[in-house]
Order: structure tokens, then C-alpha cells, then sequence
């Protein structure tokens, strides 16, 4: 089986709802996705999370010849050729996105070939069912917003929830994190992420300002490259820290281990360098006793990937879910995705179990 085609997608969706978060807001959500086919027939989809038109541009200019000819099937092949051969002094940024585009939709193509899902060939089901965290509460000038929106999600069964806060000084948005607790149970899990929204002072006083509202963790108080203040901040701290949406590769999440920065690891597969980096990213933080909860917040390709992921890694819990309806989500689904009690059901459909239909093409692609 050889590669012979690869077109690339940037879907584009116009928010419903806000999404402020520290370092600003957004008014679109930007998707790119890649459509790998082969002569044999069977196609796969991959994503890649980052900057969408910088990655089109790497993947059309010179990756997408690069991978032509080759066989999807051999992936550590491929991977070798795309992340180390020829991006070996690009070990970060567009060029680790795009090829982990490309890498993801061989894992896809391998699946329908061989007629068994992903999680078959990553180590076997490990769980039929994954708990959920949504990650969709933005900051808001009102406090009461915020806590709407967490009731909002409350109401649907999940009772993990995640808000972007840090808009504003750790001080003025206590009152977002009070708010918010005193609207869960006391069961109930709240996250925090500062999007790399604060310097570590801003970010030590933040830890301690908020301590008593039992922070399930803090992630991304700093930005990625500060991995030795990161460190500090987490030896000071009693909320646990996450962060790794922003790293690259294992040897990336390797200092991160070694300098003792993180509580939970959260590479995600469409950055990271793809599905089989990311499965080597969890072994890695197994060794250091890192939790792993991937980052997931993207369309439903990359929902998809971290599913069959997590379904065969077992030290993975807590699958981002975007409850907000601004990304394409389900629209990619093969089989409507079951969700009941916070859980969603691992889909068995071969492959990935995502299809880019007509319809996805002309309602969102964009030039």
C-alpha cells in the first residue's frame, strides 16, 4: 500500500458563545485537517493543532511530497522520515504539527485495513468507557455567567469542569473561583487553567489565594519554556500543576519529568508528533509517576484520536470535552458518540472512526 495523495482542510466555525481567556479572546474556531489517500482505496484523517495556516503551508509546500509513495502502514518509517530525517533542527512548532497531522491519519488508514479500531493496535481496549471534563467555561466580567455556564454543563451529567480564568490579577478573580465552587457539589472536580496568562509571582499568589477552594489543578500558570520557575511554583504550591498542551516530543515532556514541573501531563497528539509519540510521552510519565490527562480542545478528529488513545493507555484519565458547540465535533463521527453519567462509550468503528462528508467540506472549509 503506498501513499498518493494528501489534501489539506482549514474548517472554520464561527463561535456561538464567548471564549475569553488570559492572554485574550477568539472569534472563530480554525480546524486544519489532513485527508490522506492511498492506492488501495481506504483514506484516513489526521489533524494538526496549532497555527492552521502554517501548518497548510508546511504540509503543502514540502511534507505532503515527502510522505507520497510511502507506506501508510509502516509508521515507524514514516515517523522517522517526517520528525527526525528531515525536521531534525525543527524539534519544535508548525513542522512537529504537520507531521503529526499526517502520522494520525496513517494510524487511521492502518485501522480500516487491517478492519479493527485504533485502540487494537495501540495495546488493546483497556476501558470501554472514558470519564469526561469539560474544559468550556470562559472568563466573564460577571461572575454569575461563569457559574451558568458550569450549571449548564452540571445539567448534562458532567461534574469535572474546567475554566479559563487569569484575565484579570489573581486577586480580582478569586471571586470567578469562589463563584464557581460554591456552584459544585463539593464532589465535584474544578480545574483551573491560566493559559500561560501570568508571571510567577502573579502565579505563587495565586496559589495561595485560592487554596481553599480544593483546586482539582492549576494548569499552564506559566509560560511553557519556564520549566525551572514552573518547577518552583509547583514545589510551593499545594494545587497540583498540569501543562504540556505546548511541548513537543518526548524529550520535550523529559525535562519537564526530570525537573519535577508537573502534577499532570498533558501532551496533545496532534502537537505532540502524533499518536505513537504520545503513547511513548505516557510510558515516559508512567516511569516518572506523572498522571497523564492528554489536551484535547480541537474538532472531532483529534477527539477521536485521544479516545482510542486513552482507551488503551491506562495511566490516562479525564478526557477533555468541549460541551460548547463552537468546534466540528460531532459532525465527524462515523456513529454518534453514546454519553451518559460524564462517560462517553469507546467507539469500536475500524479506524479512527471519523469521516470528512461533503457536507463538513462546503459548510466549513475555507481558503
Amino acid at each position: 500500500m503506498k501513499i498518493v495523495k494528501i489534501e489539506v482542510f482549514i474548517l472554520e466555525k464561527k463561535l456561538s458563545s464567548s471564549m475569553c481567556i488570559s492572554r485574550g479572546g477568539f472569534t472563530v474556531r480554525n480546524h486544519v485537517i489532513v485527508q490522506v489517500e492511498t492506492d488501495s482505496g481506504i483514506t484516513g484523517l489526521g489533524e494538526g493543532i496549532g497555527n492552521a495556516r502554517y501548518i497548510k503551508g508546511i504540509l503543502e509546500e514540502r511534507m505532503n511530497q515527502l510522505a507520497i509513495g510511502m507506506n501508510p502502514l509502516a509508521i515507524e518509517t514514516l515517523r522517522q522520515k517526517l520528525l527526525d530525517s528531515q525536521v531534525y533542527f525543527e524539534c519544535e512548532g508548525s513542522a512537529i504539527c504537520a507531521a503529526s497531522a499526517i502520522e494520525m491519519a496513517c494510524w487511521d488508514i492502518k485501522g480500516k485495513a487491517l478492519n479493527c479500531p485504533v485502540y487494537q493496535l495501540l495495546g488493546g481496549l483497556h476501558r470501554e468507557k472514558l470519564e469526561l471534563y469539560a474544559s468550556d467555561v470562559y472568563w466573564e466580567e460577571d461572575p454569575k455567567r461563569m457559574s451558568q455556564s458550569a450549571k449548564r454543563i452540571m445539567d448534562q451529567g458532567i461534574h469535572s469542569i474546567k475554566a479559563h480564568i487569569g484575565f484579570r490579577d489573581a486577586r480580582e478573580d478569586l471571586r470567578r473561583v469562589e463563584a464557581l465552587r460554591n456552584t459544585l457539589d463539593s464532589k465535584d472536580r474544578l480545574m483551573i487553567d491560566l493559559n500561560a496568562g501570568y508571571q510567577f509571582s502573579e502565579a505563587l499568589s495565586a496559589t495561595k489565594l485560592w487554596n481553599e477552594f480544593d483546586l482539582y489543578w492549576l494548569e499552564e500558570p506559566l509560560h511553557p519554556q519556564q520549566v525551572r520557575r514552573c518547577s518552583e511554583l509547583r514545589a510551593k504550591s499545594s494545587i497540583p500543576i498540569a501543562g504540556g498542551e505546548n511541548i513537543f516530543r518526548t524529550y520535550g515532556f523529559r525535562n519537564l519529568f526530570e525537573q519535577g514541573a508537573l502534577d499532570f501531563a498533558m501532551p496533545d497528539i496532534g502537537r505532540a508528533g502524533g499518536l505513537q509519540e504520545t503513547k511513548n510521552i505516557c510510558a515516559l510519565a508512567e516511569a516518572y509517576g506523572v498522571e497523564v490527562s492528554p489536551h484535547n480542545f480541537s474538532s472531532g478528529v483529534l477527539l477521536a484520536a485521544t479516545m482510542h488513545l486513552m482507551a488503551a493507555t491506562p495511566n490516562t484519565n479525564l478526557l477533555e470535552f468541549d460541551t460548547s458547540e463552537n468546534a466540528i465535533y460531532h459532525e465527524f463521527f462515523v456513529e454518534p458518540l453514546k454519553i451518559k453519567d460524564g462517560t462517553v462509550c469507546v467507539p469500536h468503528t475500524p479506524g479512527l472512526g471519523v469521516h470528512l462528508s461533503p457536507d463538513i467540506v462546503k459548510r466549513y472549509a475555507v481558503s
